[in-house]
């Protein structure tokens, strides 16, 4: 028993789904233009563009924060205690020097550390 229509002839899934030129083959460049502005219809594939006004040419420029480049930075990571401007010189002082600088500086927001426990 079979249900429907057969099969006429073969059509590749692909081009139902994006036909060969795009899916305004046929239509005037400027009713596109219409509606990818007003109804942000853009074409499979098409780059977005909102024609911004640029100061600088935003093909050549990258957005974001840029970290300056350190040279032989995983040298640098495993042997960190030959670079002496890297770090602060470690002082060494009495514990009873830190414990009144605890007790004695009040920092606003902090809880204070009275000694006790």
């Amino acid at each position: 028993m079979n249900f429907g229509l057969t099969t006429q002839g073969l059509e590749n899934a692909k081009e139902v789904l994006y036909p060969l030129g795009g899916a305004h083959v046929g239509q005037d460049p400027q009713t596109h233009a219409l509606y990818r502005k007003t109804h942000g219809n853009f074409a499979p594939g098409e780059q977005r563009t909102r024609d911004y006004d640029w100061k600088f040419n935003p093909n050549d420029h990258r957005f974001g924060f840029g970290e300056k480049r350190v040279l032989n930075g995983a040298a640098k990571a495993l042997h960190s205690e030959r670079q002496e401007e890297e770090f602060p010189k470690t002082v060494i002082v009495q514990k009873k020097v830190e414990d009144f600088k605890a007790v004695s500086s009040d920092i606003l927001g902090a809880s204070k550390n009275l000694g006790q426990g």
